[in-house]
């Protein structure tokens, strides 16, 4: 909404380079008061048909899902940082939290193995930082194991997770800055 308002409001950023896509919307009230947002996704050039799984980086929760429209309040002067995610049938990265960007600037790969109910990845970690990959899981999914790769374990780095519903939080400590290889398996 750049050319429609003094103070544009509502921005999306798309990573397409890298598979899967990546998008996140940013909602802005510049207002002293409390202003509810309507707005259509095929605007942001989303497709309004897709159902899309959302995460408020700030709330640091799942939102509920998105189609069509995106409807939100927000209280005076504040906004939300939504990563928005096409709903499938199984596990996927939704968030980290690492940068507002929620997984574009340090998740460098994800895939899902349907025969080995594994998703597997890759991401830049800083070192004595806790990382957390904040993963959605297909109805009725759930983790039973975070592991990863030899060189990584050999390098000191560690994981645990939770889960809450659809919500599996993994948390990766790493004694340094490096890529790491991870991977967590379902049931």
């Amino acid at each position: 909404d750049i050319f429609e308002n003094d103070l544009p409001s509502v921005w999306l950023v798309s990573d397409t380079k890298h598979a899967p896509r990546r998008d996140v919307i940013g909602v802005f009230n510049w207002e002293s008061t409390e202003k509810k947002f309507d707005y259509p996704l095929d605007r942001l050039g989303l497709d309004a048909k897709t159902e899309y799984v959302a995460f408020d980086y700030w709330q640091n929760k799942l939102i509920p899902s998105v189609k069509s429209r995106l409807q939100i309040t927000l209280p005076a002067e504040s906004c939300a940082v939504l990563a928005l995610r096409p709903v499938v049938n199984h596990p996927q990265v939704i968030s980290t939290s690492r940068h507002v960007t929620q997984g574009m600037v340090d998740v460098l790969g994800e895939q899902w193995d349907d025969a080995a109910k594994g998703l597997d990845g890759r991401s830049n970690v800083v070192g004595g930082d806790v990382y957390e990959l904040r993963i959605v899981t297909g109805a009725g999914s759930r983790a039973v194991r975070v592991y990863f790769s030899q060189m990584d374990a050999a390098a000191g780095v560690k994981g645990s997770f939770t889960q809450d519903g659809q919500l599996v939080r993994v948390k990766i400590e790493s004694p340094s800055s490096r890529e790491v290889i991870w991977a967590v398996d379902f049931k």
